[in-house]
């Protein structure tokens, strides 16, 4: 038994290795992870007032949303095209422990942008975030999202037809999570609808980690509703792949 778990970390961590390297850190994409949350914000918050403490949490999810998660739909698809897949089958790996991989993967590339515009924000706005609800509201929310990039780009064999929706679902999933600004003054129908998404979790917690005081019972609840939509998403993944004979 132990053998067999030892094998499918090592398994697990060649993966996520192997798609680091030839997949996440690249030029083009670490320009993309770090100028789209900027993009965005800037798009959205020209001419308006926004205050720092709400700034920063939107600006480290998004960063982490779209980083640790839309490399997904290159790799996945590519890889099932190409038949790498059943290259790593034949190993033989199982399809969740390709996925665990591939999530660690998109993981670490998450939480290196969250680290990136932390960094920046400590040396240019008077903030003291809780460093460690901050690292551990950052840590879940790029297994989450990681886990969600791939859970959306499964059902395809082809990147331009994973790129479309993939990008379309997380434009709107931004706009309806509170990102942008705090949800206290949203209609309930919205309020609703936020409540149903990762991503509104992953920006509580942040922000919680920067502004403080902390609630303890709903710091949790982010916490553990990204870890719950994770193991799903991962779970779905592999039942996709599964199906689809990889």
């Amino acid at each position: 038994m132990s053998r067999g778990w030892i094998r499918s970390l090592h398994q697990v961590l060649s993966i996520a290795v192997k798609d680091t390297r030839i997949y996440f850190f690249k030029g083009p994409n670490l320009t993309f992870g770090l100028f789209l949350p900027l993009v965005l914000y800037w798009a959205f918050a020209l001419d308006r007032e926004v205050a720092p403490d709400v700034i920063v949490p939107g600006l480290v999810a998004i960063a982490i949303f779209f980083g640790a998660g839309a490399i997904q739909a290159i790799s996945l698809p590519l890889e099932r095209r190409t038949g790498t897949m059943h290259t790593l089958l034949a190993a033989p790996v199982t399809p969740l422990v390709i996925v665990l991989g591939k999530a660690l993967a998109g993981l670490a590339f998450g939480l290196i942008l969250a680290s990136v515009y932390t960094a920046a924000v400590l040396l240019f706005l008077p903030l003291k975030p809780d460093l460690i609800l901050f690292s551990l509201a950052a840590l879940l929310s790029s297994f989450c999202f990681s886990a969600f990039g791939l859970c959306l780009a499964a059902p395809f064999r082809d990147i331009p037809q994973a790129m479309p929706p993939a990008t379309v679902v997380r434009i709107v999933m931004v706009f309806l999570s509170g990102t942008f600004a705090p949800l206290e003054a949203a209609s309930p129908l919205w309020l609703f609808v936020a409540r149903l998404l990762p991503l509104t979790y992953a920006v509580d917690a942040l922000r919680q980690g920067v502004n403080g005081p902390v609630s303890a019972p709903e710091f949790a609840l982010d916490l553990g509703v990204l870890f719950l939509y994770a193991i799903v998403f991962l779970l779905v993944t592999a039942w996709l792949l599964k199906k689809g004979d990889v």
